[in-house]
């Protein structure tokens, strides 16, 4: 069981990754640099606003061994979710004001990612009772399958909106197949709790910290693309969401090597065994770091002309820009190893108080570096910021493993 799930849960996260790659591939190689830039920002910020959809819940209820709260709790947080989630869609129309084009694009991509969100509930509950395998099995077929849809549609009409409509509805005939065949049995199977009136509100405010933890890291890893929508236009706005991708891969791929240990983790803070987890910590930043060096090698060799033949477009001018975005894909997949241990430390609070302090210093080198290297600077203030991010994350752990031990 432990070889099947690890084996679904690193095909789930493989496709995962490459699926926002797909989709901006297909859209580059059909469409302009522009129409890539549109599509790009629109993507960005209808992932940004999955993370509202999810409001840090799903990692919660994923770390949530002792079932602490039901599913039932789970899911009126999720309804709560999802309804800020398009409230904050018609925020981001009527205050950011997007093109015509943009604001389209951004509605159909926001509807594809709530139903990301609510599907994320039902794999969340699956990984909860030790199910890696439904788990990852959930979110393989829901991504293939839609991603399957909106490659079809794009070759045979290339109409992107159509796609993207097909692909919506393919996910959500996936999804009810999940929530209304397979979820029941764990759900019913749930231990009785204690007290049965509803912890909503606990669960609530236990997620607060988690995500506006979650949503600023995630303004963070854009903050180089919303530094371009600002400063640059939308040909620099598509050409770096096309060096940019390959970074998103590296972190979901990176994931597989990580997540089936989150268990592990968990046994050895609950027997204090803090040098073995010291040491599980240090080997898995090691592969992460090994797998993002060889990709670095690998990107500046071939990254540009296999890239530009994908998007049909010349790279070759951005070899070492894409390089560098590789080896900011490999530090950002370090830091969200060091998220997913907070969590299970319970340690929500702090995970806030580092996004809150990290997140002004990215806004400021992100307008440094912008305006004064262009393309290069938006590349390099997603190094740095993720670099700084990491240390910090470095340092409050070692502090708390500290305070444990003396405990």
């Amino acid at each position: 069981m432990k070889l099947t799930g690890a084996l679904w849960n690193t095909l789930g996260s493989t496709m995962y990754g490459i699926n926002s790659f797909v989709m901006l591939a297909l859209v580059s190689r059909f469409g302009s640099v522009e129409q890539a830039g549109y599509f790009g920002i629109a993507f960005t910020t209808a992932q940004i606003l999955y993370i509202v959809g999810l409001f840090g819940a799903n990692i919660f209820q994923m770390t949530d061994y002792q079932h602490q709260y039901s599913f039932s709790d789970y899911a009126k947080v999720k309804v709560i979710s999802c309804a800020l989630m398009l409230l904050g869609c018609v925020s981001s129309l009527l205050l950011i004001g997007y093109q015509p084009e943009k604001a389209t694009y951004l509605v159909m991509l926001v509807l594809l990612m709530l139903l990301n969100a609510v599907g994320e509930l039902y794999q969340s509950l699956f990984f909860q009772n030790n199910r890696l395998d439904l788990s990852g099995a959930a979110l393989f077929y829901r991504t293939f399958w839609s991603l399957f849809a909106f490659t079809v549609t794009i070759l045979i009409f290339q109409n992107i909106l159509l796609a993207v409509l097909l692909q919506t509805l393919c996910n959500f005939l996936i999804t009810l197949y999940y929530a209304l065949k397979i979820a029941p049995p764990f759900i019913m199977k749930e231990p009785k709790q204690a007290d049965a009136r509803s912890k909503m509100g606990a669960l609530l405010l236990e997620c607060t910290p988690l995500f506006i933890g979650m949503l600023l890291m995630n303004i963070m890893i854009n903050a180089s693309k919303y530094g371009i929508e600002i400063f640059l236009d939308d040909t620099a706005q598509g050409y770096y969401n096309m060096i940019f991708m390959p970074a998103q891969v590296i972190n979901m791929c990176s994931q597989f090597l990580f997540k089936p240990l989150l268990s592990r983790y968990a046994v050895l803070l609950k027997e204090n065994q803090l040098s073995d987890f010291r040491k599980l910590l240090l080997r898995q930043i090691g592969l992460v770091l090994a797998f993002t060096s060889v990709c670095c090698l690998i990107a500046y060799w071939l990254g540009a002309p296999v890239l530009g033949w994908l998007y049909k477009k010349d790279l070759s001018m951005l070899k070492n820009e894409l390089t560098m975005v590789i080896l900011g894909g490999g530090v950002f997949a370090a830091c969200q190893l060091f998220y997913y241990i907070f969590v299970i430390l319970r340690q929500q609070r702090k995970i806030l108080f580092i996004y809150i302090c990290v997140f002004w210093v990215s806004v400021a080198v992100t307008a440094l570096l912008v305006t004064r290297m262009q393309l290069a600077g938006a590349v390099l203030s997603f190094i740095v910021t993720h670099a700084i991010l990491l240390l910090v994350y470095a340092l409050v752990l070692s502090w708390v493993l500290r305070g444990k031990r003396r405990a």
